[in-house]
């Protein structure tokens, strides 16, 4: 079999899911940047390197915890633990040293309530989204994404050390709403892979014609959710971004309603995949550009 990485170095970074990293550094950072006029450089960096960490060791463990699954799925064949370029137990114990060091750093360095939820989303993803929900009930993706929606609170409690105000809680739900539409266009696209591995994704149990309906079913949820965050501290900017994007997002997945095929489910997927990361973007530019619209 062919080895696909290089080097060690590079073994180890896949085990992390670094895809999945960035995004939530993404989401933390810019969540960081929105409720300050005077950037903490020292916990920027810190919520950052925790955040790295923590959901880094998680991808790790999760990649540990499902390695029979990775070695069944064709899409997945190719992760270190399947090619042998990792054992199962370096993974473990790296995705362990991993959270530990989040850990450390997030409790030396950042509020209690920021290390909290680094922790929190590390927890739920391994524990309860790949140890319990995943191999269980189709609502795994669902409640699994709450993992995601800690990386902005961590992002702002980092900031502020508190979450009194109510834009974070939306920043989180709207991540958490966000993922469904995301992950199912994907599950459409490798249906047979997680038919063949016995894991209940949506459309596995429904169908892939059922599941595009669930698709924009939630999309219609996520766009009003995005623009609902516009009285809570942004303004004319953000709101543009949110409805050009919302306004795509129904379109392609209406598209995919009519026409539930794997290729149109992964345009959907695709389309989806810098949303999160733009309209978190969107957020922090217009409060630093825009500042008399912070009405927190």
């Amino acid at each position: 079999m062919q080895i696909r990485h290089s080097t060690p170095v590079s073994a180890y970074w896949e085990l992390m899911k670094p895809k999945i990293v960035l995004l939530l550094d993404f989401t933390a950072i810019m969540a960081f940047l929105v409720p300050v006029s005077t950037i903490n450089l020292i916990r920027l960096v810190a919520v950052t390197a925790a955040g790295t960490l923590a959901s880094g060791g998680a991808g790790a463990l999760n990649s540990y915890l499902d390695q029979d699954i990775d070695r069944s799925m064709g899409r997945t064949s190719r992760r270190p633990i399947p090619t042998g370029e990792v054992s199962p137990l370096r993974a473990l114990v790296f995705g362990l040293f991993l959270i530990a060091g989040g850990l450390v750093i997030s409790i030396l360095l950042l509020p209690l309530l920021a290390a909290l939820f680094i922790l929190l989303g590390a927890a739920i993803y391994v524990l309860f989204y790949t140890k319990y929900l995943k191999r269980r009930t189709t609502l795994n993706i669902v409640l699994g994404g709450s993992a995601g929606s800690c990386a902005p609170l961590a992002g702002w409690a980092a900031a502020t050390g508190n979450l009194t105000a109510v834009a974070p809680w939306l920043m989180a739900l709207l991540v958490f709403v966000w993922t469904p539409s995301h992950f199912w266009a994907l599950a459409m696209r490798a249906v047979g892979d997680y038919t063949k591995a016995g894991i209940p994704m949506l459309p596995v149990v429904v169908g892939e014609k059922k599941t595009a309906q669930y698709i924009a079913l939630n999309t219609f949820l996520l766009v009003p959710l995005s623009l609902a965050l516009v009285p809570f501290g942004f303004g004319l900017l953000y709101l543009v971004v949110a409805a050009v994007l919302g306004l795509g997002m129904i379109l392609v997945d209406l598209r995919l309603v009519a026409n539930p095929t794997k290729t149109v489910a992964w345009t959907a997927f695709k389309f989806s995949s810098p949303y999160l990361a733009i309209v978190f973007l969107a957020m922090a530019l217009d409060v630093r550009l825009l500042p008399h619209y912070l009405v927190y």
